[in-house]
């Protein structure tokens, strides 16, 4: 329990974290369990004594653009509702075809709405509802998809009833501020219907450093990976557009056979993390939109680095419990909102004049400028371990969102 404690002590600045490990918790309708171990941030966030007394993610769903989602593992049963796939394969995205690496988008869905039925694993918003969109998988253009099959996502997500949509996954972008425009427009698309994006920021540090979409769009919360010591994890992308960062090293997670994985690491992980935050955010307040609700994440952030934000941390690494208790914490209008500066940018671009005004909410429902925060409202097989490592590819017929996994021990719970 070493790294709970310190992981724990470190985010207890400013009183957002309170205890050093968790009590006793339950999957939602499950009766009391001892804590798994392998989930130390639940201890770092106080998710059982500071969230969960908030929300749990009722009312929200996370759109998981992946491999597909695993519906029928125990630890996600009752948690995934039917989604869509625009690989062509024509599923409703509730198999997961990631074959040979063991469920890349179970484990990513497991970390955000996790059940705690089959190997334990609970998600931060175990009462969110998972929308499953497959964009790529083994018998796929790539595990990852291309910008075409994202793109297609983005917006099956949004015609869904997504209210967030995490995207685990990444390619080649030209520079750390462009993404290519047919994943751009579908951002763009997301945003004018009050919608949060979330990305990882990429974990080819060691590999030249390159930047990666969509975590490069204009509009999309990119978030980095730290350790359980929240140090800045090695392979972390150090680039502008990463806005936060969260646990993204010895992470735990339920694959597509149901058997449990100890010990991952990518910003897949980190990125999943920061939607279900999201999540939770949209569930206490639900009207808040997504410009507030992305500027409450990043401002109640735990400052790390030398300077603020920074290309590795950004603003600094997310705290659940501040981002959704605004009368407790609270981030007045001026507060930084990179991510809506951006897209605001873009929107008056060359690049972003032909975005027409007919796919456009009204200004209040998503292009209102971040205020006061609203009153709170009630109420397979092989030895995988890690997921992502949203690496650059090229391939005939446009870029290709290739998903990469390191392989490690992994384990199988009772």
């Amino acid at each position: 329990m070493r790294r709970v404690l310190t992981a724990a002590a470190a985010l207890a600045v400013a009183g957002l974290a309170l205890a050093s490990s968790p009590p006793a918790r339950a999957g939602p309708g499950a009766a009391a369990r001892p804590p798994l171990a392998d989930e130390w941030w639940f201890a770092a966030w106080s998710i059982q004594s500071r969230v969960w007394p908030l929300t749990r993610g009722a009312g929200v769903t996370v759109a998981v653009l992946d491999t597909g989602v695993q519906a029928s593992v125990p630890d996600l049963r009752g948690a995934v509702v039917p989604g869509g796939d625009t690989t062509g394969a024509g599923t409703n995205g509730m198999t997961d075809d990631d074959l040979t690496e063991d469920g890349h988008g179970t484990a990513m869905a497991s970390l955000i709405a996790g059940q705690g039925r089959g190997t334990g694993l609970v998600g931060i918003a175990p009462l969110a509802k998972i929308l499953p969109v497959r964009v790529g998988g083994t018998n796929g253009i790539s595990p990852g998809g291309s910008a075409q099959t994202v793109a297609a996502g983005i917006r099956f997500a949004v015609n869904h009833g997504a209210q967030v949509i995490n995207m685990s996954l990444g390619g080649p972008a030209g520079s750390p501020f462009t993404c290519d425009q047919v994943v751009q427009d579908a951002v763009a698309y997301a945003l004018e219907h009050n919608i949060i994006l979330v990305a990882g920021a990429g974990n080819a540090r060691k590999a030249g450093n390159p930047p990666v979409q969509p975590a490069s769009c204009a509009g999309v919360l990119a978030v980095g990976a730290v350790n359980p010591g929240l140090t800045l994890w090695s392979r972390s992308e150090r680039q502008p557009y990463v806005a936060v960062t969260a646990p993204g090293n010895e992470i735990g997670w339920s694959g597509r056979d149901g058997r449990y994985f100890p010990d991952g690491f990518g910003t897949s992980q980190a990125a999943a993390f920061t939607a279900g935050e999201a999540a939770l955010v949209r569930s206490r307040y639900p009207s808040m939109p997504w410009p507030q609700v992305v500027q409450r994440i990043i401002n109640t952030t735990l400052r790390k680095g030398t300077t603020v934000p920074s290309a590795g941390f950004g603003y600094g690494i997310i705290r659940i419990a501040g981002a959704v208790n605004a009368s407790r914490y609270p981030v007045a209008a001026s507060a930084p909102d990179p991510v809506y500066a951006a897209y605001q940018r873009w929107l008056v671009s060359p690049e972003g004049t032909h975005f027409t005004s007919s796919s456009r909410q009204p200004p209040h429902a998503a292009r209102s400028s971040p205020a006061a925060a609203p009153a709170p409202a009630p109420g397979g097989s092989g030895r995988l371990a890690a997921v992502i490592a949203l690496i650059a590819v090229v391939a005939a017929g446009g870029t290709v969102l290739a998903v990469a996994a390191s392989r490690r021990r992994h384990r199988r719970r009772a």
